[in-house]
């Protein structure tokens, strides 16, 4: 229990940090910095490039030299590039922070994945998942509103007290990290090849399209809710922090009730394809808002709200089950990062079908988005069937690893 209070504490403070950036970031950087919106977007995405690539070396890594060293590691130098960004003010030297950032990003994640894993059992994995999730986003709220008051006196030092509280969010979460208890470095494999999550191709599978359904829930209230709203409907525009809000104080409260009792492949599969036909309903209930008055579309909004979330909380839950079931337990680390490699992906692909779908098609394209989910839904029984078939062969290329797969 301390270690998991230690890593909870950690992703609180770390979260309310990157809550607080995530609300200034965009204005800083284009009101203070001086970048153009054209050169920041190029600067992320570049950032972007290169932190998908290094999440599956950076996760094996952390495997072979231990993953609460290289946690910490990534936590400090994020610290020093989230404060060099007040020093910031040409598209290079974005870009080359950005991708900073990214990489330590992708080493923290894919670390912070096999520390959980390491100080947990088989049968606790999913419960430390979950309480995880949960202090993040508690963390990213509360720092939301905090990032709100900056946007309200909008001068540097402003701006620049958020940089700093995100800077040293990162360094109090590293040292938060230091109590808890390290996971040892994993041998390294003496014959095979040295990725094998870029090898096991069932993983593979399900990275894209976990990364890709993910990717687009949490963009449909982000992205898809704001343009319907102002592009399609009369409805005031505060019905999207409401939503968010509900969303936000679901994860909290239900993430651990909504991982209980999932344990293995089977019920992880089941798990996330009803999350995911009820994502998909929730989509529905979005399109049913066109043509509708004010009031009734607010109502129907803040249904679709509560439908969504319960979808999302049965979603990241199967998706976790998974993950942990498909990662031999000496390759959490490169797992873990392959894993959010796919979520970096998903962030590619959904924020221009979301814009299509709600934009181009109109109504339909809520029907759209509902039938991607339904289907998509539908892959994961088969991609978890195909990985049980494929343990023999993951087996044989890493002998000395006990492979937690449950058929």
């Amino acid at each position: 229990m301390t270690n998991l209070r230690m890593l909870s504490a950690a992703a609180l403070v770390n979260a309310f940090g990157n809550g607080a950036y995530l609300a200034t970031g965009v204005t800083y950087l284009t009101r203070i910095a001086g970048l153009s919106p054209t050169a920041m977007a190029a600067g992320l995405s570049i950032g972007a490039a290169a932190g998908m690539v290094s999440t599956t070396p950076l996760g094996y890594i952390a495997d072979r030299y231990g993953p609460k060293r290289l946690q910490i590691a990534a936590l400090l130098v994020l610290a020093v590039a989230y404060g060099i960004l007040l020093d910031v003010r040409t598209p290079l030297a974005f870009a080359l922070i950005s991708c900073v950032i990214a990489i330590a990003m992708a080493l923290s994640k894919g670390a912070n994945g096999a520390l959980a894993a390491g100080i947990a059992g088989p049968a606790e994995r999913l419960r430390v998942r979950a309480y995880l999730r949960s202090m993040t986003n508690a963390g990213v709220g509360l720092g939301t509103l905090a990032g709100s008051l900056p946007l309200l006196i909008h001068t540097h030092w402003a701006y620049g007290v958020v940089l700093l509280v995100n800077a040293v969010s990162f360094v109090i979460a590293a040292a938060v990290v230091t109590r808890v208890t390290a996971v040892p470095p994993q041998a390294k494999p003496q014959s095979g090849p040295r990725l094998i999550a870029l090898r096991d191709r069932p993983f593979l599978a399900f990275v894209v399209l976990d990364g890709v359904l993910t990717s687009t829930f949490n963009d449909l209230i982000v992205i898809g809710l704001p343009l319907w709203l102002a592009a399609r409907t009369h409805a005031p525009l505060w019905l999207i922090s409401a939503a968010l809000v509900v969303n936000t104080v679901g994860c909290v409260l239900l993430q651990v009730r909504a991982a209980r009792g999932i344990e293995g492949l089977d019920a992880g599969s089941r798990i996330a394809r009803r999350g995911s036909a009820i994502i998909a309903a929730a989509c529905v209930v979005f399109a049913w808002t066109a043509g509708m008055p004010s009031w009734v579309v607010g109502g129907l909004v803040l249904v679709a709200a509560v439908v969504h979330v319960i979808g999302e909380l049965w979603m990241s839950t199967g998706s976790w089950a998974i993950v942990f079931g498909l990662s031999p337990e000496s390759a959490h680390g490169q797992y873990q990062g392959t894993y959010f490699a796919g979520r970096q992906i998903g962030d590619m692909l959904s924020p221009p079908l979301i814009t299509f779908c709600v934009l181009g098609l109109h109504t339909l394209g809520w029907y759209a988005l509902g039938a991607v989910f339904l289907l998509g839904g539908l892959l994961y029984r088969p991609l978890a069937a195909w990985a049980s078939t494929h343990r023999h062969a993951l087996l044989e290329s890493e002998p000395s690893s006990r492979i937690g797969v449950r058929s």
